[in-house]
């Protein structure tokens, strides 16, 4: 017996139905699939690493997809990521121009990686589109404290903290602007606050030695160093022999963080560096490897009127990714 043509058609109307229902159910986004709501949806469940995953799959597929870009970025953002955070806010302001908080986070990835004026241009975009988040404030801060503007440094780590207290980068921008003016008991509070919320900092070493120094010079006490010299005034300057190069932390290379340390010491009469303070830091651990390069150097001591003497001198070590 023939079967009626209407069956024939029936048939294929429901496959063709099935196949849009499936369609749909794939861009709609089951768990296992790889899209942008699912991507979301694992970022807001705290799961930072699935999130990149699928999310980094989203965007090589559509690179046109906005929210995919953000979020990927927030993802890696929270992951202290940053470098890759930098791109992916990029890439979603280029979409997207209005996205307030892209330009915020965006900003901070910049201060990281030392690029001070597209860092300031970007954070004053995100507080023009109406930003309430820290990142704006305190990149704007930190960029006027590298730029020796310690006042505005000052005032802008004081908004950052205002909108969240226990933001640790506006705490050191804070207490350097303060070192930078000679407010020694201010800075000392700010990195007293500092180590009191992040006791395991990978500079927390450092910092408790600084503090040590900011305390000594707000009770007027110049501490228990012996006289030293500046290169004018002795007769021989100190000859480095020898200077270690400071690594990076993976912490900090997977950051991007690129910038200079600046510190000042004692190269003394014995041959030792000594007494070294922290002029300008970096963060994520790069400070603490300076220092430790710098207690490293060897070098012949400066002579003064027939006789070794100590010379304070100023160091620098530069990190750049390459």
């Amino acid at each position: 017996m023939r079967r009626p043509h209407y069956l024939g058609a029936a048939v294929l109307v429901a496959l063709t139905l099935s196949l849009t229902l499936f369609a749909q159910a794939q861009q709609a986004g089951t768990p296992d699939q790889d899209n942008t709501a699912h991507g979301i949806a694992l970022f807001q469940q705290g799961k930072t690493g699935e999130a990149i995953e699928v999310l980094t799959k989203v965007t090589k597929a559509h690179a046109d997809d906005a929210d995919a870009w953000y979020y990927l970025g927030l993802a890696q953002y929270s992951e202290e990521w940053f470098a890759g955070a930098r791109s992916s806010f990029e890439k979603s302001i280029d979409l997207r121009p209005q996205l307030a908080d892209a330009h915020a986070k965006l900003a901070y990835t910049l201060i990281l990686a030392n690029e001070l004026t597209k860092a300031l241009a970007t954070a004053r975009r995100a507080l023009e589109l109406g930003d309430q988040s820290v990142e704006a404030h305190y990149a704007i801060a930190e960029a006027s404290r590298r730029k020796a503007e310690s006042v505005n440094a000052l005032e802008e780590a004081a908004i950052a903290l205002k909108i969240k207290p226990d933001f640790l980068p506006a705490l050191i921008t804070k207490s350097f602007a303060h070192y930078s003016l000679k407010q020694f008991s201010e800075s000392a509070e700010s990195l007293e606050r500092f180590l009191a919320l992040s006791p395991d900092d990978p500079d927390a070493r450092t910092w408790r030695d600084q503090l040590d120094e900011l305390r000594s010079r707000a009770s007027q006490q110049p501490g228990q160093l012996e006289p030293a010299f500046n290169g004018r005034e002795v007769t021989e300057k100190v000859r480095v022999l020898s200077k270690p190069e400071a690594g990076y932390t993976e912490r900090a290379r997977k950051a991007g963080v690129t910038g200079t340390v600046v510190l000042r010491s004692v190269f003394s009469a014995e041959g030792e560096v000594k007494h070294i303070v922290v002029l300008t830091p970096l963060g994520f651990g790069l400070t603490t490897k300076a220092i430790s390069a710098a207690r490293a150097i060897k070098f012949t001591p400066a002579i003064k009127d027939g006789r070794p003497v100590s010379q304070y001198m100023q160091l620098e070590y530069t990190f750049n990714l390459y």
